[in-house]
């Protein structure tokens, strides 16, 4: 049996977050941001995540921190 060729998949209409695709020469990868439009997406992301304080006021059990 054959593994499926990626050249037979469909091409990809659009990147992450609504961003437009970026062919694997052109994405930084290994960064969390590609360009400015995504570090501000992200900022607006983290403006939105709740801090452990936040979430213990109401009730919740923060995530445990990773080492």
């Amino acid at each position: 049996m054959s593994s499926p060729d990626p050249k037979d998949d469909p091409p990809i209409r659009g990147g992450q977050a609504g961003a437009s695709h970026r062919d694997i020469g052109e994405a930084e990868n290994g960064s969390m941001v590609q360009d400015v439009e995504d570090m501000k997406r992200l900022g607006n992301d983290m403006e939105r995540v709740r801090t452990n304080a936040e979430l213990e006021e109401e009730g919740l059990v923060p995530d445990p921190v990773q080492e």
